[in-house]
């Protein structure tokens, strides 16, 4: 898994002073908000594959299916969404299963449909412990001039066995190839979070969002590649405080090489989110966040169907509001398996 997420002042303090339960329910939203990126990651390799790989073989119905599980060590537990961080290191196992179906009723009609579960079980900070379950659906037509599609992603978390939050995610998407090496997808999404069993006293934080995201991929002659996303969402929260305008860009370079005659994939990552939070006049703060995310990963298939996975990413998340304001770095070591 690939974190990533998603998201004043005496607000603040108030969640910081609800202590570890208020951290439980923030680190949630942020495996909830990363879970959706990582779908709609997916989907975007799904295009890269088929802007390099037009030729590949045709195959009506497919399966496919990974186990993954690994060791996180955290620096600072915190999550964004909810303007706390605990200034507490712990470390987490980390263990996801995935399924997925893959129904091509012609070769230019694509429909995908996965399902899975995660679980983060810390170490020391047990209360945050999370079961994740996810549903995707995508279907996709290319057409001559473009490649149309429509997805849906739905995401339920249950916290100490409770059910938590549900988040669901549904767009249209349009992508084309440029020339023999330049693939572009632009998609648009509505986005809806919903909270259930939020401590008592801590401010209601259901939102609806419109976001839109184009991601432009570039594939040089050695089958790296360079990838630049820009994007923009703009959220309404039921509570007033916590609407935003946001626009970010996503830079990635992948570079495959063989190590011992195996492959190796090494990703270097750079995420820039920038929020503009409501003003006083309308019921905010008028809060202000600048965040960056580097990160680094390597996979490297041991086996066909086996992959070691390392990554590491450091956070710096500038805020004008002090409990939003922090550092934190991240590294993880986990295997996948795959068939």
């Amino acid at each position: 898994m690939n974190t990533q997420i998603l998201q004043h002042s005496s607000t603040t303090n108030n969640l910081i002073r609800g202590g570890r339960k208020c951290l439980s329910l923030s680190v949630a939203a942020v495996l909830l908000g990363s879970s959706a990126a990582y779908a709609g990651s997916d989907s975007h390799s799904h295009n890269d594959e088929d802007a390099n790989h037009t030729n590949a073989k045709h195959q009506t119905i497919s399966f496919s299916g990974s186990g993954y599980l690994g060791y996180r060590s955290d620096s600072n537990v915190s999550v964004s969404e909810l303007d706390t961080n605990s200034d507490v290191a712990d470390g987490a196992v980390q263990s996801e299963a995935q399924l997925k179906v893959l129904v091509k009723p012609t070769a230019k009609w694509e429909n995908v449909l996965s399902v899975s579960q995660a679980n983060t079980n810390y170490q020391t900070l047990s209360e945050f412990d999370l079961g994740l379950t996810t549903l995707s659906v995508s279907t996709s037509y290319a057409f001559d001039f473009a490649k149309l599609g429509a997805h849906y992603y739905h995401a339920s978390a249950e916290l100490d066995g409770r059910d938590f939050l549900t988040y669901q995610q549904s767009g249209l998407s349009v992508g084309k190839l440029l020339g023999q090496r330049t693939y572009l997808r632009v998609s648009s999404d509505l986005i809806d979070k919903q909270f259930e069993n939020t401590p008592e006293g801590a401010p209601i934080r259901d939102s609806e969002a419109a976001a839109v995201r184009s991601d432009l991929f570039y594939f040089f002659e050695g089958e790296d590649f360079f990838q630049i996303a820009l994007k923009y969402q703009n959220e309404n929260a039921q509570n007033n405080v916590f609407d935003y305008t946001g626009i970010g860009m996503d830079l990635a370079y992948t570079y495959p090489l063989a190590v011992f005659s195996k492959p190796l994939k090494l990703t270097v990552a750079y995420q820039l989110d920038v929020r503009d939070y409501a003003s006083e006049q309308d019921g905010g703060i008028g809060r202000e966040d600048d965040r960056h995310v580097v990160e680094m990963s390597a996979d490297y298939a041991i086996h066909n169907n086996v992959d070691i996975k390392l990554s590491t990413q450091y956070g710096d998340f500038a805020s004008s509001v002090d409990g939003a304001n922090y550092q934190e770095t991240i590294a993880e070591l986990g295997i996948n398996v795959h068939f």
